[in-house]
């Protein structure tokens, strides 16, 4: 991209910031201009703002402020060009706005002149310079006039175009061209009939110059009906550029129209990371799991789609282009969407989820105390926050989120979302915790077994309990251990310490997702299931076939319907066995991608009675290791150095040795 063009897109972006407004709505007004300056990537105090409504405070909730807000113009824009800058120098920085205005338009230019000869005779053309640019002299024309063979000229004329320097083209000699001398060109048109390149060939001296529509007619002379450049070719022709080819004529490639597009004002995926202090405590308030919104609040809006422009090569031919993709702004429980279908707003207050491709609002059902005898279980389609514990026998199930002040004890907990567990789970072997769609969050989990398609993340120790994630199973604390029982994943296990120096039974398994699995299972058994009724009906067809090859006087009418059925049925039966054979691989190739880079780390000790499967790799721990990362390579189990679960390599032996005075 030329630099124009680059300062150019560049000066649009900022002209549509500077002139664009947004609405906002927040808990205050600092809170919409904080919201409204990442919007802009500008600073606070660069943008100007209206109230449109002002928030209100009461007993049991509060309005929200409605504001609208813009960038504060500004004098001069090139300051706003830093990236520009940087874009310009290939990240050195030291482009300033100086420099920049002289690559924009230079400050210093050379004058020149050029003498074209034509069927009604000489021409001279003298340009001024710019700036301290130099003159052109009288000595450089007569060079030039030599040089194509001019005698016949009046020297007083010569002087006077040169001292004025106009620019224009002025006849100086009726000196007709020489014949065989004009110039020529080249042309090449692309195979694709979207571009002719020509190259201009000199004349020689006393030849006759090329006009822009010799170089016109010739093109066309080969087809070329579209896109000449006529500019283009005066500026080559004006500017001498010989031997140089050039694209004098391009068709209009077909652009397809860009795909609708859903833009979504609040947050349609969640990223979960424990935040540890120095001691190793994680404070569960800054999770920012669940995001509220207020009745009115735009959620997500449709861009349209947009029409395809059709094309045209250089012979005229009109080639063809697609609409832009339509997709629906789908509308969830507890949203408003607009006549128009683009606007999607919230009905009531509440937290918004988004599951399958739609938002929806949904109420949240706060228990102030236990779930236990006075609450009896607990279902609801939303999100549950519970201020005590779950207690035993008891059953709570949520279409959102739960999250769990207390403990949970021999109890059942299902939700659709995130489960998060402040305290800890006490499950005594009958515990179970569920979530189809989120992560699941907890301070500890003991005899217990957790389920989820996500993450599973804990503080300070899984004891002795089935664990199958989908994702990963994170023990990251100041105490994170995994010791006893069954932990799987599909992509990571890690704890400071795994096992225990008594070496229970610790099985880790990695790469192999137990939902997926019991899916292929399903679909396998459905395959065999019409596979057996497949290779019953063809016993049927053959039996059927043979009876009317053999005695077709016998075939009745009826048997031949029957034939026809039967066959049909073989035909469905068939295809069938193939989506099922379609949805099996589809299964195990995303299986394998998912668990593609399946580790297992351990940042301390790993102890003896672990054992590690990674894939179809198996590793017995018989001594202590330490500060490991585990993988599979080649069908065996490779050891690492430890790599941390958040991307960096990280030495816990240093910080063991932290504080100690040497």
């Amino acid at each position: 991209m030329s630099v124009t063009e680059l300062l150019s897109d560049e000066l649009k972006e900022l002209d549509r910031k500077e002139t664009e407004e947004v609405e906002v709505i927040g808990e205050s007004i600092e809170a919409c201009l904080r919201l409204a300056s990442e919007y802009f990537n500008r600073k606070i105090h660069e943008l100007d703002y209206r109230v449109i409504k002002r928030g209100k405070k009461k007993l049991f909730f509060s309005e929200p402020f409605h504001i609208r807000v813009s960038i504060i113009p500004e004098d001069d824009i090139l300051n706003e060009l830093e990236s520009l800058d940087e874009a310009l120098t290939g990240g050195s920085g030291k482009l300033t706005s100086k420099e920049l205005r002289d690559i924009i338009e230079p400050k210093d230019k050379d004058g020149y002149a050029t003498v074209k000869i034509y069927k009604q005779g000489v021409f001279l053309t003298v340009v001024a310079p710019v700036g301290n640019g130099k003159k052109v002299k009288l000595d450089d024309v007569a060079k030039k006039l030599s040089y194509r063979g001019i005698s016949q000229v009046e020297q007083s004329r010569i002087k006077s175009i040169v001292e004025k320097a106009s620019g224009s083209s002025e006849l100086i000699s009726n000196q007709k061209p020489r014949p065989n001398m004009e110039a020529s060109m080249l042309t090449d048109v692309s195979a694709d009939h979207m571009r002719a390149n020509v190259t201009l060939i000199p004349a020689k001296p006393g030849g006759r110059d090329l006009e822009v529509q010799d170089v016109a007619n010739a093109l066309k002379s080969i087809g070329v009906v579209y896109g000449i450049k006529e500019d283009l070719i005066k500026k080559y022709l004006d500017e001498e550029k010989f031997n140089v080819p050039f694209a004098a004529a391009e068709g209009d490639p077909p652009v397809n129209g860009k795909a609708a597009e859903i833009r979504y004002h609040v947050r349609t995926e969640k990223s979960l990371n424990f935040r540890e202090d120095a001691t190793g405590r994680v404070d569960y308030k800054d999770l920012d799991l669940i995001e509220n919104v207020v009745v009115g609040q735009l959620l997500a809006e449709k861009i349209p789609a947009q029409p395809g422009k059709f094309g045209r090569n250089l012979y005229g031919m009109m080639l063809p282009a697609n609409d832009g993709r339509d997709i629906e702004l789908k509308q969830g429980k507890g949203t408003i969407l607009s006549e128009d279908r683009t606007r999607l707003t919230a009905e009531v207050n509440g937290q918004v989820l988004y599951t399958l491709g739609r938002l929806s609002v949904e109420t949240v059902y706060r228990i102030n105390g236990d779930v236990g005898i006075k609450t009896g279980n607990v279902t609801f389609l939303g999100s549950i926050i519970i201020t005590g514990n779950v207690e035993d026998n008891f059953h709570v199930k949520a279409a959102g989120n739960i999250e769990i002040f207390g403990t949970v004890q021999k109890s059942v907990v299902e939700a659709d979302g995130d489960i998060i567990v402040r305290q800890g789970i006490t499950g005594r072997e009958e515990a179970r915790i569920e979530s189809t769609g989120g992560n699941i969050v907890a301070k500890f989990i003991q005899n217990a077994t957790c389920i989820t398609d996500k993450d599973i993340l804990v503080q300070e120790g899984i004891m002795h309990s089935n664990l199958m994630a989908g994702g990963r199973v994170l023990c990251k604390g100041k105490r994170a251990q995994i010791v006893g029982g069954t932990i799987q994943a599909t992509k990571l296990i890690a704890a400071k310490i795994i096992g225990s120096p008594a070496n229970p039974q610790t099985d880790l398994i990695v790469g192999n997702n137990p939902k997926i699995q019991k899916q292929i299972k399903e679909y396998e058994d459905k395959k065999s299931e019409n596979q057996a009724k497949k290779d019953q009906l063809i016993k049927t067809l053959k039996t059927l076939k043979a009876r009317k090859e053999t005695d077709p006087a016998s075939f009745t009418q009826e048997n031949e319907q029957h034939l026809q059925k039967l066959s049909a049925a073989d035909k469905k039966l068939e295809k069938r066995i193939e989506e099922y054979n379609q949805e099996i691989n589809t299964l195990i190739a995303y299986m394998e991608e998912q668990s593609a880079h399946g580790r297992v780390s351990v940042e301390k000790t790993l102890f003896g009675g672990v054992t590690i499967k990674i894939k179809n790799a198996e590793f017995k721990v018989k001594n202590e290791v330490k500060f490991k990362t585990f993988l599979e390579e080649n069908g065996q189990i490779r050891q690492l150095p430890y790599e941390d679960p958040d991307g960096g390599k990280k030495d816990w032996r240093k910080k063991r040795n932290r504080g100690r005075v040497s």
